[in-house]
C-alpha cells in the first residue's frame, strides 16, 4: 500500500487528477464539436492522450512481484520521482487552462465557477451535475434550447469560439500532447537507461506487461535483453540457402560511399553491405572460412540488427549474413520496406552534389532523424562507433509539390544508418583500429584516433554526430574543410579545433544560432554534466534536452 503522504502517494494523486481533467476536457470538446458540427480530430486527440496517461499510471503505480510487491515508480531514485511529479503537475495545469476556457465559453453559473476555483478536485468529482441538452428543430435545424446552468450562447459567442477560442483550445491541446509525449519518452528513458535497465527481471516485465506493450516499451526492452543473449541464440542468421548466391555479389568501391548495393529478390528489396574480411590472416581457417571468434561477433551483430526496432532507430532490419570468399568480404543483408523507387545514395555523396542542395527545413529534419537515432541507440546502451556521412543512406520518394507538381526527390527526413562493423553493446571493450585514415579520423573523437586505449563512450558517438551535423549545416563534407583535406594532420586536437572554428564562423549565417550551438555542444562535449551514473543517464537526458529537443523545435517551425 502506497503511503498517501509519500512522493509516490502525492504523485499518483496528481496523475489521478490529471486523468479526471483529461476526461472532463474530452467531454467539453465533444460537446463543443457536436454543437459546431465539427470534425472528431480534437476529441480523438484528447482521448488518445488520456489513454496514454492511464497506461503510464498503470505501469508506474501497479504493485508487482518483480519489485518485491512495490511499484515501478518506487524503484526510481528520488530525483527521477520528483521529475515525474513535476511533469504531471505541468500537464495538469495545461489541461486546467483548457477547461477554464471551455467552461467560460459555455458561460457556466458563477456559483459553479467559484466552486471550481476553490477546489478543482471537487469540481471534477461533480462533473456529472453539469448537463448539456440540445433540442433541435427537425424542420429548420435551429437550436431550440441549450442548458448547462446558464443561458443559450448568442451568435457573437459562437463566432468567438470559431475565430478565437477554438484556436486557443487547439494550441492548448497541442501543448498537452507535446508534454504528454515528453513524459512518455522520459519514462521510457528512465526505465531503460537508469540502473533499473541492467535488471533482466525488470526488462522482462517491460516485455510482458500489458501497459508497457501498449506504450511500445516492450521492443526496446527486448533489444536491451538481446545484447546479452545474442551470442546465446541457437538459430544462426547465416544465409545458407543457395538461392541467395546469385544475388550477393562483389561491390565495387564508390567514392564517398560505403560498400553498399541494392537488389530485389522475390519482389522484396534488399540492401547488401560488404565488410572486408581477410580469412588468410587467420591460421585456424587457412582462408576457407570465418574463424570462430569472428563468426561469433558477426552472429551477435546480425542478431542485434535483426531485432524488431522502432522507426526512430533509423536502422534497417538485418535478414542475415554470408561469407563471400572470392571478395574477401562478409555481406550483411537488410530488408527495405516498402520497396524504394530508386537506388540509395550516401549522405556524403549528396554533400558533394551542388545541384541537390536541400531546403532549410529538410536540413533540420535530416539532422533531427540522425540525432534521434543516436539518442535511441544510447538509451538501450548500444554504441555505433562508426557514425559517418558515408554510412548514412538516403532513398528517393515521390513528392507532390504545389509549385513544381509531382516529382521524385531525396527523402531527407528518413535517413538510414548503416556501417556497424565495429558496433557492439557498450559493456564490450573496443580499442579500435590503428588505420590513420583522415577520411575516417575526422569523425573520430580525438581520444579515439590513432591507437585508442580507452573504452568507446557515448560522448564519442555524439562527437561524430556533431561532425555530421556540421556537414549538413554547411552542406559540405568535413574532409573539405581543410585545404589539404587533413592529409597532413597529425594532431587530433588540431582537427577538432578546425571543425569548431568552421562551426563558430560559418554555421549561424546558414542555419541559425540554435543549430550552431547544438553543433558546438556535440564537438566540445560541453553538456554541463557532473557526477554521472555508470549508464550516463545525466548525459543522455542532457543530450535529448539540449540537442534533440532544440533541433525538433526548429524543424517544426521551419
Amino acid at each position: 500500500m502506497i503511503d498517501p503522504l509519500s512522493v509516490a502517494g502525492l504523485t499518483i494523486a496528481v496523475v489521478d487528477a490529471l486523468i479526471k481533467l483529461g476526461e472532463r476536457t474530452g467531454e467539453l470538446i465533444s460537446d463543443a464539436n457536436a454543437f459546431e458540427s465539427d470534425s472528431n480530430e480534437l476529441p480523438n486527440l484528447v482521448n488518445d492522450e488520456n489513454l496514454q496517461t492511464k497506461l503510464i499510471r498503470n505501469l508506474l503505480f501497479s504493485e508487482c512481484m518483480v519489485y518485491g510487491g512495490k511499484t515501478l515508480f518506487e524503484q526510481f531514485d528520488p530525483d527521477i520521482q520528483r521529475q515525474i511529479e513535476l511533469l504531471c503537475v505541468e500537464i495538469k495545469s495545461i489541461l486546467q487552462e483548457g477547461i477554464d476556457l471551455l467552461e467560460r465559453r459555455y458561460g457556466i453559473t458563477k456559483e459553479h465557477h467559484d466552486t471550481c476555483k476553490e477546489s478543482p478536485t471537487t469540481s471534477l468529482l461533480n462533473v456529472s451535475t453539469l448537463t448539456l441538452s440540445r433540442n433541435r428543430s427537425t424542420s429548420s435545424g435551429s437550436l431550440a434550447s441549450l442548458s448547462w446552468g446558464r443561458t443559450s450562447p448568442s451568435l457573437p459567442g459562437l463566432l468567438r469560439w470559431s475565430l478565437r477560442d477554438k484556436k486557443r483550445v487547439e494550441a492548448i491541446l497541442q501543448s498537452f500532447k507535446d508534454r504528454n509525449s515528453r513524459l512518455k519518452k522520459k519514462v521510457e528513458l528512465w526505465c531503460l537507461a537508469s540502473q533499473l535497465g541492467v535488471s533482466p527481471e525488470h526488462l522482462m516485465h517491460l516485455q510482458t506487461d500489458e501497459s508497457s506493450r501498449k506504450l511500445g516499451f516492450d521492443q526496446d526492452a527486448s533489444l536491451r535483453l538481446a545484447q546479452w543473449d545474442a551470442g546465446k541464440m541457437a538459430n544462426s542468421l547465416e544465409l545458407l540457402d543457395p538461392s541467395w548466391d546469385s544475388y550477393l555479389k562483389e561491390i565495387h568501391p564508390i567514392d564517398n560511399q560505403g560498400m553498399f548495393a541494392m537488389f530485389t529478390k522475390d519482389n522484396v528489396a534488399y540492401i547488401q553491405e560488404n565488410h572486408h574480411y581477410d580469412a588468410m590472416a587467420s591460421p585456424t581457417t587457412a582462408g576457407q572460412d570465418v574463424d570462430a571468434r569472428t563468426r561469433g561477433r558477426i552472429e551477435s551483430l546480425a542478431k542485434l540488427l535483426h531485432q524488431p526496432k522502432e522507426q526512430v532507430f533509423r536502422v534497417l532490419p538485418c535478414v542475415g549474413w554470408k561469407y563471400l570468399p572470392r571478395q574477401s568480404s562478409i555481406a550483411f543483408v537488410f530488408e527495405v520496406q516498402p520497396r524504394p523507387i530508386g537506388a540509395p545514395v550516401s549522405l556524403q555523396r549528396l554533400l558533394l552534389n551542388n545541384d541537390l542542395r536541400p531546403e532549410l527545413g529538410d536540413k533540420f529534419r535530416l539532422a533531427l532523424g540522425l540525432s534521434k537515432c543516436i539518442a535511441q541507440m544510447h538509451m538501450v546502451q548500444w554504441l555505433h562507433e562508426s557514425f559517418r556521412s558515408d554510412n548514412i543512406l538516403l532513398l528517393p520518394h515521390h513528392v507532390d509539390d504545389e509549385k513544381t507538381g509531382a516529382r521524385v526527390a531525396v527523402n531527407y527526413p528518413e535517413p538510414w544508418v548503416l556501417g556497424f562493423e565495429f558496433s557492439r553493446p557498450e559493456p564490450f571493450f573496443s580499442v579500435g583500429h590503428s588505420d590513420f585514415e583522415p577520411t575516417r579520423d575526422i569523425y573520430r573523437h580525438p581520444d579515439r584516433q590513432g591507437q585508442p586505449m580507452e573504452m568507446f563512450k557515448k560522448i564519442h558517438d555524439i562527437y561524430a554526430l556533431g561532425v555530421v551535423l556540421l556537414e549538413i549545416g554547411l552542406w559540405e563534407p568535413a574532409v573539405k574543410l581543410e585545404k589539404n583535406m587533413f592529409t597532413h594532420a597529425n594532431n587530433p586536437r588540431a582537427v577538432q579545433a578546425q571543425l569548431i572554428k568552421h562551426a563558430q564562423k560559418r554555421l549561424e549565417s546558414r542555419v541559425g544560432r540554435r543549430y550552431k550551438e547544438v553543433v558546438m555542444k556535440c564537438l566540445t562535449g560541453d553538456f554541463g554534466v557532473e557526477d554521472d551514473t555508470k549508464e550516463d543517464l545525466k548525459l543522455q537526458q542532457a543530450f535529448r534536452h539540449q540537442i534533440v529537443d532544440v533541433i525538433e523545435m526548429a524543424a517544426n517551425y521551419v
